[in-house]
Order: structure tokens, then sequence, then C-alpha cells
């Protein structure tokens, strides 16, 4: 059982049912629509088309946030070094020396000498004047630009926030389809977060996961209250590396990790995991490690972008994924010390002592019975190898559950009696040969099965014991 789970966003390259079912099959536990492209009419059937192949998939829409982009080019182009080009807030197709940029305010708040980069940095400009409408700037390092491109402004301090006009009618559809997951862009600080969640409230009352993408410098200084109040992070590393600088990526990766472990959230890494494999079959030995340091940092998760959006391979790259991550967990540190904090509660001592119990009598799995997904997400923080069973009669917990570390969910309706559903998840475990008649396991759960988001009871039963006594 792979324990690091993978997100696979979807595209031209994906977007067939052949395909998509091929990539389910091949484990793919997170589709991400990404709403920065495409339109509604075009995710609304992708998400169909997944909700019908597979109804167990998590599926993750990521709205586009306060992201700034070139508008559309005639064509593709060459940016030379010391070339001046000018950006423009008019609505023009770009050619020759001017582009257009999507964001209107943005003569009025950038400043000259300013610096910026296209293209996740592989082209870096500096403003040399400033006028109503027209931004002229300096080449510094060229490359290509082509229509989209996203744009970043590491020393600047614009207003734009999420969500924009785009995001609200983003979220609004993504309420209406039922997603399971939003991937937040461009969180600057928790009011973005609430913002968000006020928007899906009034329109829902489907509890979806907010994933705050960490991706600007500014959500660092308060990402303790982000972590708290979101559902998970994602650790964005394209535009973040743009932000702080490539060098301070790798450490804020591990930290971000750890502090998703102590809050008991998910964290996803992405960008570039595999991008050698958009075009070539196999990916560069940098990109095997890239993937091995992301599992043994304990990462939830790890996403592929264009490798599967628009890539070459999808299924390959899907393939060269899983291999990596299986070869990396076959070398996790198995005695690793328990998360030590000074603030806790009842159901993270809960988790540290499912843990330890069931290291103790060498148990085969935990069990968690949950309504929210808590108690798994108790037991996942602690990242021990070996299979956690989130055992739960919602559907939509069982979807979400599947971007924890470590977690197989399980879909089981819930007596009332709390003995008789020990007992026939037990059963069922069996039956469905999770489990073996010689096995221990740890079960955790609320004190009554109708309490959620607590986790109060730990039990350890053995299989053959626990189906005899009842018969």
């Amino acid at each position: 059982m792979r324990l690091t789970k993978i997100v696979c966003t979807i595209g031209p390259a994906s977007d067939s049912e052949n395909v998509l079912k091929k990539m389910i099959d091949s484990g793919m536990d997170l589709a991400r629509l990404n709403f920065s492209h495409g339109n509604h009419q075009s995710h609304e059937k992708t998400f169909n088309k997944l909700r019908n192949l597979c109804d167990d998939l998590a599926i993750g829409i990521d709205i586009t946030g306060p992201k700034i982009r070139l508008g559309e080019l005639a064509e593709k182009r060459i940016l030379q070094k010391d070339e001046i080009i000018k950006l423009t807030t008019r609505d023009v197709v770009g050619k020759n020396d001017t582009f257009p940029i999507n964001y209107p305010n943005l003569t009025k708040e950038l400043k000259a000498k300013s610096t910026l980069f296209i293209n996740d940095g592989l082209v870096n400009l500096v403003t040399e004047s400033v006028t109503d409408d027209e931004i002229v700037c300096r080449v510094v390092d060229g490359g290509e630009i082509s229509s989209r491109k996203g744009v970043n402004f590491p020393d600047s301090n614009l207003s734009v926030r999420v969500p924009t006009k785009k995001d609200i009618l983003d979220i609004e559809k993504a309420c209406d389809l039922e997603t399971d997951f939003l991937f937040i862009s461009f969180v600057r600080d928790v009011d973005d977060l609430r913002k968000v969640k006020e928007i899906v409230d009034s329109k829902t009352k489907r509890n979806i996961h907010l994933i705050a993408k960490i991706e600007h410098k500014d959500p660092l200084n308060s990402i303790e209250e982000i972590a708290s109040y979101s559902n998970g992070l994602m650790v964005a590393r394209g535009d973040l590396a743009i932000e702080v600088g490539s060098a301070k990526v790798p450490v804020l990766q591990k930290q971000l990790i750890q502090l998703g472990m102590r809050v008991a959230k998910p964290v996803i890494v992405a960008t570039q995991m595999l991008e050698s494999m958009t075009k070539e079959t196999l990916p560069t030995r940098a990109e095997a490690s890239d993937v091995s340091h992301a599992v043994f940092d304990g990462a939830d998760a790890l996403m592929l972008s264009a490798e599967t959006a628009t890539g070459k391979h999808p299924l390959q790259v899907m393939k060269v994924m899983n291999e990596i991550i299986l070869e990396a967990e076959k070398n996790l540190s198995l005695d690793r010390p328990l998360i030590v904090e000074t603030e806790t509660s009842i159901g993270k001592e809960i988790g540290i002592a499912a843990v330890r119990l069931a290291k103790r009598m060498s148990a085969k799995a935990i069990i968690a019975l949950t309504q929210t997904g808590y108690s798994a997400s108790m037991v996942s923080r602690n990242r021990e190898n070996f299979p956690i069973y989130s055992v739960t009669h919602n559907q939509t917990t069982k979807r979400t559950t599947r971007l924890f570390w470590g977690v197989k969910p399980i879909i089981h309706e819930f007596e009332e009696d709390y003995d008789q559903l020990v007992f026939s998840v037990i059963e069922k475990l069996h039956q469905d040969q999770y489990l073996e008649l010689k096995d221990n396991v740890v079960l955790i759960a609320g004190s009554m099965v109708g309490i959620s988001g607590k986790t109060h009871t730990i039990q350890l039963l053995n299989v053959d014991e626990t189906l005899r006594n009842e018969k």
C-alpha cells in the first residue's frame, strides 16, 4: 500500500475517458481541475466524467486567485537580454514589442525600477518607466514568453487579493459541482481564507475542504494561523521560489510539512516534480531524488501539473511517480520520534497512544471510525509505516481522507450499537482480505458514534477473538 498520495492535474493530455480510467486504476488519489485555464462548461464535463468513472475519487478545483498573467500573444516570442519591451493594460493582441497584461490597476501601483518575472521566473525584467496604460521594461534575463504566462512582482506590494471577481464565479461553480477540495491561490493571510469560506457557506452546506496554496512570501508571516484555519496546505514551489528565492524553498518545504504534521493537516508538494517528463519518457536523476526527498520529508501528497495536464506521457509519468514513491517508502525511517508539542488535545494524545500501542503489540493496522476524518488525521500525523483504515459512512469523508498520508478510506454503514459496529467493521476488513485472523489491530473512535470531530476511544483487538466472541 502506497502511503504518500498522488494528485494529478487534468488537462488536454489526460481528459479522455480512456486515459482518466487508466490514471484512476494506476492510483490517482485526487484529480485537480485548474480553473486558470478552460471554461466552466469544459470543466463541468471533466468533473462529471471523473465522478462517473469513480465516485470514490477525490476532486479538487484550483481557483486562479490574483495571478497576474500576460494576455493573448499573436505568437511565442523569445526576448533577448537588454531588449526594451512594453507591457500594456490595453486589451490588445501582443506582437512586436508590446504585450498585454491582465491587471488594469498595474500602472497605478507599479513603480520604476521594480523587478518582475515571467514564465515561472525564466524571464526577468526591470521597469524603466510607467505611464497611464503602459510599462516600459528592460530585459535582464531573456527567454520565451507566450499567451497567458504568469507574471510575478516579488518586490511590489500590489493591492489585488483573493477572491477576485473571477474567483467568486469559480467558487460558486465549484460549489454547484460539489467538489471535495478548493485550492486557494495566492493566499496572503487568514482573512483571504475567511472570505472564501463565507462564499462557500452561502452557496452550499457541504463541507468543502480549503487548501491554502503557499506561493507568496506574505503568508509565511502568519503561517500557523493559516494552517490552523485551513484544511491543508500546498507548497506551490514555482511562484514561491520567485517570491523568496529558490535557495529557501527546500527548507520551507520541510518546515511546512512539519507544520502540517503538527496540526494534523495534509500538505501537498507541487511544481516541477517530474517536469522533464512533459516531453521525455524518463525523469532526470535530480527529479527522482526530489520526489524521494519529498517522501522522506513526510509530505501527504505529491502533485503532477503540466506532466499530466499537457505532457506527452501522462500514464507513463503516473507509473514513474508511483515507482519512485514506493521505492522511497521502503526506506522510511521507522524510529522517527513521535511529535512533541506544548499545546495538545485529547484527539492528538489518543493518536499518539494508538501508534505507540500498535508498535508495541506489532499490530497489523490502525482502524479509525470517523464521520469527519478527524480520527484518521490524528493517527496519520505521526507518520508510522503501517496502514490506517479510515472507516466512515460518509462518502464525502471517504474522498477527503484519500489525501491523508497512509490512510485507506473505506465506506461502511454505522450501526447504532457500538459493539456491533466494531464487530461488523472487523468482519468487513477480514472478508475484504485487509486483515487476517491472527492480526492484532488498534481501533480509535469518538466516545459515542454520534460525536463528530472528536476522538476519545482506543481499543486493542485481535481479529480472531473479536469474530469468535460475536458468534
